[in-house]
């Protein structure tokens, strides 16, 4: 009869450190030992300062400091099995390879084994992990037991420097857990707490609700106007739509449609009329410029064939209605 051992080790037997206490908010950082190692937690670290807004503590592990006694193998795991989350840079790096048959050469992306490693491990553990993704020469490859993983792009590295990156990770950090640094955040004031659950979360929630009936219905441009120095839209029978819902904005000319620009939901009144402001898009031409011109000549302006597209982040895609309303409650919680 075999005999199971619970907390299997693959290098002492059974685990020493067992049962583990998770250490709240802190991360385990996974990546490779390479040139830009120094600069890459200066970034990351900048990021989860800016992230618990100086009024809470968190801790950044690596696997080179602070080592336990064992082996390696096992100073890795009890840091990863003590985090509460991870952050992976998968990015890689880049190899010249020669086809034996062909003799052919060919630059190729490679994870190191250690990432590779220390990955599977804080999978294996169950602990979510944030990952850092980049192409290299032009190329991303991300091996295919993990092309599932949604990753954070900071292809951006190659002109803006790891502080890009770092700009990227603090966004992600806010979009995954934006509950848990609000009140530190925003100094612990209750008045800014409300503020921010009306601004953010309410028209949040307002979308969730209302999507599936949004997305059918086909909202028109009734009017544009110009008024002190920019284009204001009218949008009739709008009682669904709320402040800060965009829109794509599409213009139809010998029956070719073209993106001339975006709008956003600035106010809805009572009766159903909504004004939208415009902002120009790369490649949206001079559309807008046009229309500036005639209202500021003859007061308002009647688009074209047009139509309005509604704008669905990835983010507000995943996130459930119920998820809106178990942040809504942890902010309110902290009042």
């Amino acid at each position: 009869m075999i005999t199971r051992i619970y907390n299997y080790c693959p290098m002492v037997g059974k685990c020493p450190y067992e049962p583990v206490d998770i250490i709240p908010d802190s991360y385990f950082l996974i990546q490779p030992f390479d040139i830009e190692k120094v600069e890459r937690e200066k970034a990351i670290n900048s990021a989860l300062k800016k992230f618990y807004g100086g009024h809470r503590k968190y801790e950044l592990k690596k696997s080179d400091c602070k080592i336990y006694d064992r082996s390696s193998y096992c100073d890795i795991c009890l840091k990863i099995k003590l985090s509460q989350f991870c952050i992976v840079d998968i990015s890689g790096e880049l190899h010249e390879t020669i086809d034996k048959d062909s003799g052919k050469k060919e630059t190729k992306v490679f994870l190191r084994p250690n990432v590779a490693l220390e990955l599977g491990m804080a999978y294996g553990f169950n602990k979510p992990a944030l990952i850092l993704s980049r192409k290299l020469n032009g190329k991303r490859q991300i091996p295919s037991d993990i092309d599932f993983v949604r990753y954070i792009d900071i292809s951006l590295i190659d002109f803006q420097g790891w502080l890009g990156a770092s700009q990227k990770l603090l966004d992600s950090l806010r979009e995954r857990m934006p509950f848990r640094p609000i009140k530190e955040s925003l100094d612990l004031d209750p008045q800014k707490l409300k503020q921010y659950i009306k601004k953010y979360y309410k028209p949040l929630i307002h979308l969730k609700e209302r999507l599936q009936s949004l997305r059918k219905r086909n909202f028109k441009i009734n009017q544009i106007v110009y008024r002190r120095g920019k284009l204001v839209g009218i949008i009739k029978e709008a009682k669904d739509l709320s402040e800060d819902i965009y829109f794509n904005f599409y213009v139809s000319e010998n029956e070719i449609e073209q993106l001339v620009g975006q709008l956003r939901v600035y106010h809805v009144q009572p009766t159903g009329l909504a004004q939208v402001e415009f902002y120009m898009v790369k490649g949206g031409g001079d559309y807008l410029d046009k229309v500036a011109q005639y209202c500021f000549k003859n007061y308002n302006f009647v688009p074209n064939e047009h139509r309005l597209e509604l704008i669905i982040t990835e983010e507000v895609k995943k996130i459930s209605l119920k998820e809106i309303k178990d942040l809504i409650n942890n902010i309110q919680n902290m009042l």
